[in-house]
């Protein structure tokens, strides 16, 4: 196929998949809150993110943008390891795998178990792809012996080395296979207004999924103090969680972070299962967001000093400049809805798989 044909079947496919009377999705999302995966929330949410982003427009803009055009696609064995930490998470390695001409294989995260094998059923039923050229999997070791020329793993910093010898022990690549390993673990705001929508779009960032995305927000820079903005940021708390209670809960440990904080004065505010607080930036624990007082140049340098570890800084115009961070800067409503084509750590996926 060439592009224009991939890009056409690949939007059947979607839109097929993305049908409100697809049963084999409406079972997959049943069992995957009856799992106690994620909540009903997340998932719907999760889903019509991925709906609203997600038509040919947007799959040509991805395809010129990438060089596809020009370059016509790649045929290569490409592995996702997918994340399972939030619905979906994995969904974009897939698609541009897909589209970038590669033949899929796919270790599907037991966290999230039920969602993803939906799209990639979709995706076999058009008899355009045979059994070779989109497979996946629950077990890495069942892959054992097909070796892969490119690789894509998203996690923590700590599986790295865990995954790479999982790689080298079950034979998955060989000597020129190229591996595009993701370790973000959160993202930045500035926050300069007190907006409704500015607010709300915080609130979210914050929020959506329990805090657990790498788009999701764990520091606040803020002209505003927090003790100042207090009373209207929980308020607009309390509205996201009456409609999107968190599904995942923290440990004694946050709470006794809360009593700590009290005692010695740290500015603070507690929403019973999250904690926002100000000062003591530590990034040791989930549940925590962190409330630092500063402007654009306070942004940049905290985006700096956690370089590894950040996704994206989120601001809330265009016109905003988060000084060395202009390529990894976006829109704060955008940070739970991401464009189909983002750039997870600044790369684009579908660029890196028919680099050369």
């Amino acid at each position: 196929m060439d592009v224009q044909e991939r890009i056409d079947l690949l939007h059947e496919v979607l839109e097929n998949w993305l049908r409100e009377d697809n049963e084999h999705l409406m079972v997959a999302s049943e069992r995957t809150m009856a799992g106690g995966y994620f909540s009903f929330d997340d998932t719907k949410f999760s889903l019509n993110a991925i709906k609203d982003r997600v038509n040919k427009e947007t799959l040509e803009r991805w395809a010129e943008n990438s060089g596809l055009n020009e370059k016509g696609g790649k045929e290569q064995n490409v592995l996702c390891l997918h994340a399972g930490n939030l619905p979906l998470v994995g969904f974009q390695d897939a698609l541009a795998t897909l589209l970038s001409g590669a033949r899929y294989a796919g270790k599907i995260s037991h966290k999230d178990p039920f969602l993803l094998p939906t799209f990639l059923n979709e995706v076999k039923k058009t008899k355009a792809f045979d059994a070779r050229d989109v497979q996946w999997l629950h077990r890495i070791d069942d892959f054992e012996g097909l070796q892969n020329d490119a690789i894509l793993f998203s996690g923590s910093s700590r599986s790295v080395p865990g995954v790479k010898k999982a790689i080298d022990q079950y034979e998955l690549a060989h000597h020129d296979t190229r591996m595009l390993i993701r370790t973000a673990h959160f993202s930045i705001a500035y926050l300069d207004s007190k907006k409704q929508r500015h607010m709300e779009d915080l609130v979210e960032a914050i929020f959506r999924y329990g805090g657990q995305g790498c788009r999701s927000v764990a520091i606040v820079v803020s002209p505003f103090e927090l003790d100042d903005i207090k009373c209207e940021l929980t308020d607009y708390v309390e509205q996201f969680l009456m409609h999107n209670p968190q599904h995942l809960k923290p440990g004694k440990a946050l709470k006794q972070r809360y009593a700590y904080n009290k005692a010695i004065g740290r500015p603070q505010a507690w929403l019973d299962d999250f904690l926002i607080q100000q000062g003591g930036l530590e990034l040791d624990r989930d549940f925590i967001c962190y409330w630092v007082p500063g402007d654009e140049e306070k942004a940049a340098e905290l985006a700096g000093e956690y370089e590894g570890e950040v996704q994206s800084v989120y601001v809330t115009e265009d016109d905003i400049t988060i000084p060395g961070w202009q390529d990894r800067t976006e829109l704060l409503a955008n940070a739970q809805r991401p464009h189909l084509d983002w750039q997870p750590d600044g790369i684009d996926t579908v660029e890196w798989l028919i680099r050369d």
